[in-house]
This record gives structure tokens, sequence and C-alpha cells, in this order.
């Protein structure tokens, strides 16, 4: 288009008319740079997922405020004592199916087994800081472990396992 407007400018000129300059360069370049094809084409897909377990908490002496005296029906039961025994180290989070803050800095988890493991929180963590219960995030191995894994309550406080021990009840034999 702009070719032939000029040739027809040309054309109308009287003879002794001085040819126009030609434009000058552009200083800035506004193209982008080519750039060379790909040799096969490619996609990049990041998928991000985030799971968050929240483990209740049962009532136990340390975090029922509210208990009133024991009933009579309790009293006539076999007291049981608990005594701890070796544990893994790590446990299945689909397998906790609550807790109970019991010791000053322990939480109890009570398993779907009806297995009850003593979870030893590190230096610093008070078990009463869990009495709502906590908050796990899921691990790609889906196990809780000690020395690894975080547990959140769910006033804020996080800690970590320090260590299991598998707590198993031994009746008390009355003196």
């Amino acid at each position: 288009m702009l070719t032939s407007a000029t040739l027809l400018m040309l054309a109308a000129a009287p003879a002794d008319a001085e040819m126009p300059a030609a434009p000058p360069e552009p200083l800035v370049s506004l193209a982008a740079p080519a750039l060379e094809p790909p040799t096969a084409p490619y996609w990049q897909v990041v998928i991000e997922q985030q799971l968050i377990i929240r483990v209740p908490a049962q009532r136990s002496s340390l975090n029922n405020f509210a208990a009133g005296p024991t009933t009579a029906l309790r009293s006539r039961e076999l007291p049981l004592v608990w005594k701890e025994k070796k544990a893994p180290k790590c446990v299945a989070m689909r397998n906790i199916l609550g807790m109970q803050a019991v010791q000053r800095d322990s939480i109890d988890l009570i398993t779907r087994q009806k297995q009850r493991l003593r979870a030893q929180l590190n230096r610093g963590c008070r078990a009463l800081d869990f009495y709502a219960g906590f908050y796990m995030q899921g691990s790609k191995d889906g196990r809780l472990c000690e020395g690894r894994d975080q547990i959140h309550a769910r006033t804020g406080a996080k800690c970590e396992v320090d260590k299991f021990r598998l707590m198993v009840p031994v009746p008390r034999d009355e003196d």
C-alpha cells in the first residue's frame, strides 16, 4: 500500500523536483526477538496438594475442667495401670482416631486397633496446649514419625514428637 502511494507521488511530481529522502531508521526495535521453535512440543503442569488431618481430643483428668466427682460405677471397675513398652518409630496417620492429654509433656494417641500410644513431645511443649485436639499435615508416606513430623495444636503451638511408647494395660492388684 505504501509503495503504490509513493509511485503515484513520483509520477505526479514535476521532473525537476527533488526525490523525497528515505525514512530514518528506527532507534529502538519494537519487535520481540525471534525465538527458535522447540524441536518437540512440551508442557509443564504443577499440581500441589495439601492434606491436613484433624485429630479430636477425648476428655481426660488433665483437660476435663468441668468434671464432677467420679461415679460409683467407676469406683467398682478394676483400676488399670499403664505400662510403657517399646513402640514403632512411625504410626499410620489413618489409624489415629483420637488423643488424650494425660501427662504434662506427652499425649496419648488412640488407634483404630484400640491401642494407646504415648507421644512424648519435644522440649518446651506442653500437653495442655493440645486440650482441643491437634492437626497434622499429611506426609508422602502417610505416617507420623518420631523426630520428623510436627503436630499442630488448635491454639497455635507446634511440637515435634520425640518418641512413641506403646501403653499396655495391666490390672492393679488390690492391696
